[in-house]
């Protein structure tokens, strides 16, 4: 097969026996006002839920380097490239919103806070936030083919020169703002039989503000 694919949907069912409602008094701190959360008992939930769509295949590339009395023969390059789609709907259904008189403003009359009963819950509150991705991955593998120290040997010997080296990243369609994400960079590179130096790294971008918030 020269290209794979495959698709997953995952729905998650959340229960819980405890909640957590906000609301804003104006009564409170003599006068000042505050907000309440109370507790609310019983049974309640919420489901999520999402997709995602892969896509990939492998190539491979032999570059010869010598006869068969050379020390090093052949190198083999493997690389597996793929694309996937991920979607994760919005579930504003499960937040609600209190409002906060503002007179320290005159141009701002009220604050508008939204929250979800099911924050602070042993499984948290559900996204709010739409997303809708595209995935990029890249995977690399280099194998040689050496001459064998022992002189009675036949056949050359296959030795990995570097293992699992992989790019990834992702792009976020439905983000208005900073929307690829950091390039994530690992591999393992074989230094003596049953030693590797692993390695990992990220590569952001974007850049850092003064306060280190990544800036467009």
């Amino acid at each position: 097969d020269y290209l794979s694919a495959s698709a997953g949907t995952t729905f998650t069912e959340t229960w819980t026996f405890t909640t957590f409602d906000q609301r804003y008094d104006e009564s409170l701190n003599e006068g000042n006002g505050g907000v309440v959360r109370d507790t609310v008992r019983g049974f309640d939930s919420y489901r999520t839920y999402n997709l995602n769509l892969s896509l990939g295949t492998t190539l491979y590339g032999t570059f010869n380097l010598g006869d068969e009395n050379s020390k090093i023969q052949k190198i083999r390059h493997v690389m597996r490239p793929s694309v996937s789609y991920n979607i994760n709907p919005s579930f504003e259904q499960f937040y609600d919103e209190y409002v906060i008189p503002v007179t320290a403003d005159p141009e701002i009359n009220e604050e508008i806070v939204q929250y979800s009963r099911f924050e602070n819950t042993l499984f948290g509150a559900p996204g709010q936030r739409f997303t809708s991705s595209i995935g990029l991955g890249l995977s690399n593998t280099l194998e040689a083919k050496v001459r064998d120290s022992d002189t009675a040997a036949t056949k050359p010997k296959k030795r990995i020169l570097l293992n699992n080296l992989n790019f990834g990243s992702a792009y976020n369609v439905a983000g208005d703002s900073l929307q690829w994400s950091p390039v994530n960079v690992s591999g393992s590179i074989p230094i003596i039989p049953k030693l590797d130096v692993n390695f990992n790294g990220s590569l952001d971008p974007y850049a850092l503000s003064n306060d280190n918030q990544r800036i467009d």
